[in-house]
């Protein structure tokens, strides 16, 4: 998508008329998703789908478009990517409306599509275009925003916000935007070439002041054009130093320069860094940041949860190398990194127990941890703690089922499972399934075939061809007419 591809910018005469009775139930809307977003424990799907019908009825009203991203950005604690797994439909249907330039449909469509990820770049941009198009100015910046967030050296993003800043007569943002552009791309001739004349038409209009505002509040007056009018005479002004533009990165850093203690500075500054899939020096600013943080809590797991992440990125890259060349070499080091990554997710886990113990989510991760060093006797009471949490009472209830079992203590293994299938959620259906399976193949071993009929049957009935559930049933069938 290009930004040289949007249709024609309005000339800000109204495109979208809101009836007095609509924009008052748009109003307690809006109300109602902001006062939602304040509490301290918030519903962020269900204030989205509220303010998104302020968006869609008012496409160009700012505080609603403001509101609905702030939301999404909470939701997903400004992580500048969004939702780690996400469908797959919608995004084709927005490019296609933007390519027929169906301007309506895309901001119809684009609201919807944003909930997943607020720092959609394609959906973004294309409803940048759809507000330029209906002349919502301030809503097409408010997007470009979001977009030029995501990735501030995107060059397509940055030429589309230059292009966009410009033609509402923001020169110094404009000029800042293709700058970027012009350090991404050294020696860009467009780049380059609209910076200087960005700073001429800047110089000219300093010469006229007041002239562009008197007009348009004459006309606004008058409803007639614009009168022209003769051009007062410029006045040279003293050279200016050329002011240096910092890159988000610098600002941070310039940010921790001047405040040491500044955690939230630190954990924006390792975002950006992980963003580039730099893990050093991501791990250099949290190593950085411990003692004039007072060894603060959040700085401390935020680097531990990094270097979990480098050694799984590590870990990930051996595994390739194994499979594309099948040596033991390739094959020991990718078994090693494993092994070294379980011991220090453990070695993690088991610092956060002793730091939370009251908290039952830490003691289950430890619980999965300890069972994948085949510590199962350490990991059932984890499991026996976090079955007491709602949200993960099913899930506890399998992982004992199968510590039990591997104990061979298989009265207790039988018990767990059916615990964890009656307690399932209709939301995790995969779950209750596996635990229907293990808890009939469990049954059919230790000879109790009334148990395991049941479970078998309960699992058929949700779905008849789950691994060999019907071969199951019929031996269990046969067995029954021998006897």
């Amino acid at each position: 998508m290009s930004p040289g591809d949007a249709a024609e910018p309005h000339d800000g005469s109204p495109t979208h008329a809101v009836s007095a009775a609509l924009r008052r139930r748009l109003q307690q809307c809006y109300e109602h998703g902001t006062k939602l977003c304040q509490q301290e424990v918030c519903d962020h799907d269900y204030a989205h789908s509220i303010l998104v019908e302020c968006v869609l009825n008012d496409p160009g009203n700012l505080l609603y478009v403001e509101a609905l991203l702030l939301n999404l950005q909470k939701k997903y604690k400004n992580n500048r990517r969004g939702a780690w797994l996400r469908g797959f439909g919608g995004r084709g249907a927005i490019k296609k409306a933007a390519a027929n330039q169906d301007w309506t449909s895309v901001l119809k469509l684009g609201p919807h599509l944003l909930k997943t990820n607020p720092w959609d770049v394609v959906v973004l941009r294309a409803m940048a275009q759809g507000c330029a198009a209906h002349g919502h100015h301030e809503v097409e910046l408010r997007y470009l925003r979001n977009a030029l967030e995501a990735d501030p050296k995107d060059v397509a993003v940055n030429r589309h916000c230059a292009q966009s800043l410009a033609r509402m007569g923001h020169y110094d943002q404009a000029i800042a935007c293709w700058t970027r552009v012009d350090e991404v791309r050294r020696g860009d001739d467009e780049a380059q070439k609209m910076i200087s004349e960005l700073q001429i038409e800047k110089t000219r209009q300093r010469g006229r002041p007041g002239v562009e505002a008197s007009r348009a509040q004459h006309a606004k007056i008058s409803g007639q054009p614009d009168a022209a009018e003769p051009e007062p005479a410029a006045q040279e002004e003293p050279p200016r130093r050329r002011e240096v533009q910092l890159s988000p990165r610098q600002q941070l850093e310039q940010q921790i320069a001047n405040n040491p203690a500044d955690v939230e500075a630190y954990l924006q500054l390792v975002d950006l860094h992980l963003a580039d899939n730099r893990f050093g020096e991501a791990l250099h600013v949290l190593h950085k940041a411990l003692h004039p943080s007072g060894h603060n809590p959040q700085i401390q797991e935020r680097l531990e949860d990094v270097e979990i992440v480098k050694k799984k990125s590590q870990l990930a890259a051996a595994e390739k190398q194994a499979t594309e060349h099948a040596t033991d070499q390739h094959r020991q080091a990718a078994e090693q990194l494993r092994t070294e990554l379980q011991r220090f997710e453990w070695e993690v886990y088991q610092r956060r127990c002793e730091r939370y113990p009251t908290d039952m989510e830490v003691r289950f991760q430890l619980g999965l941890r300890l069972k994948t060093l085949d510590k199962i006797r350490e990991a059932v009471p984890c499991f026996e703690a976090a079955v007491k949490l709602p949200n993960r009472k099913s899930a506890a209830a399998l992982e004992l089922g199968e510590c039990w079992q591997r104990l061979k203590q298989y009265g207790k293994a039988l018990d767990w499972y059916r615990r964890a299938a009656e307690s399932c959620p209709d939301s995790q259906p995969e779950a209750k399934k596996l635990a229907l399976y293990r808890a009939g193949v469990l049954a059919i071993g230790l000879h109790n075939l009334n148990a395991a009929e049941s479970f078998l049957t309960q699992l058929a009935a949700i779905e008849p061809q789950y691994k060999d559930t019907r071969a199951r049933l019929d031996k269990i069938r046969e067995i029954r007419h021998k006897g």
